[in-house]
Parts: structure tokens; C-alpha cells; sequence
């Protein structure tokens, strides 16, 4: 009976070992996990960024063409839309 219940030093270090190991993988996965998921949410977050750059490029070539035809406007001469009535 006291043969079921006597621990051998093997046996503790034996258990420890599994013991740290199981934990080592459990948090390693755990951590990769987490890892994985901010790395998506940081492309998602970097994908918005982008579009939003490029929805302001966009408008600023839009800007700067409006801006380019308003200076032609006023650079080119108004023609008078009144018409001369001559007496006859």
C-alpha cells in the first residue's frame, strides 16, 4: 500500500517537464493567435489607409484641374453678348 502512493524524484521532474512543456505550447499558441489576429486588423487598418490616400489624390487632381480651368476663364477675353443695333 505504500508503494502506491511514494513519488520518485523521476517522476516529479518527469511531470514538471510535461508540465512546462504543455504550458510553453499552450502559450506559444496562444500568443501566435493573438499575433495573427492584430496582424490582420493592422493590413485592414493599412488597406483603409491607402484608400483614403488615394481617394485625396484623387480630389486634388480634381482640385488642382478646376483650378487650372478657372485660370484659363480668366485669362481668356470676355466677348460682349450685346448685339449693336444699327439705325438704318
Amino acid at each position: 500500500m505504500a508503494n502506491l502512493f511514494s513519488f520518485s524524484p523521476l517522476y516529479a521532474f518527469f511531470s514538471v517537464g510535461i508540465a512546462a512543456f504543455a504550458g510553453f505550447i499552450l502559450g506559444y499558441l496562444l500568443k501566435s493567435g493573438i499575433i495573427a489576429k492584430h496582424k490582420k486588423r493592422v493590413m485592414s487598418l493599412e488597406n483603409e489607409m491607402l484608400s483614403n490616400h488615394a481617394r485625396i489624390l484623387n480630389l486634388e487632381k480634381e482640385n488642382a484641374q478646376l483650378r487650372s480651368e478657372k485660370l484659363v476663364i480668366k485669362s481668356t477675353p470676355m466677348t460682349s453678348s450685346k448685339v449693336e443695333l444699327r439705325a438704318s
